[in-house]
Order: C-alpha cells, then structure tokens, then sequence
C-alpha cells in the first residue's frame, strides 16, 4: 500500500508552483480578477501544497493503523 498517492504528489506540486509564482510576481488573478493579497494568499497555498502530501503520508502510517485497530 502507498503512503501518498501520485494525485496528492501532483496536487501538492502544482500548489506550490502557482503559490510561488503568486509570491515572486506580486500579482494573481481569478477569472480575470485581481486576488486581494497575492503574497500572502501564494504563501498559502505554497503551505497548504506542501501539507496535503505530509498529512496524507502521516494518516496512512502503519503505527495509526496498529492503534485504530487495538480499540
């Protein structure tokens, strides 16, 4: 069984490249809508793309899965 799967990898990936971008051009937009705080939203998705693949791998370590099924 694989702790993250390619979907999270890719999701991760691709948050963190839109997020860098946000955060290095100063500027983003949303169907051609500026985003309020451009920095301060790419750092977060920059966070979030790099806490989705960790939280995954972490939920599906095999010492969770000892302890759920101990109870």
């Amino acid at each position: 069984m694989k702790r993250v799967t390619p979907g999270e990898i890719a999701i991760g990936i691709t948050l963190v490249f839109i997020g860098l971008s946000a955060v290095t051009k100063g500027r983003m937009y949303h169907w051609d809508v500026p985003i309020l705080y451009p920095r301060a939203f790419g750092a977060a998705l920059m966070l979030f793309g790099v806490a989705i693949p960790v939280m995954a791998w972490f939920l599906r370590s095999p010492s969770r899965k000892r302890k759920d099924e101990e109870k």
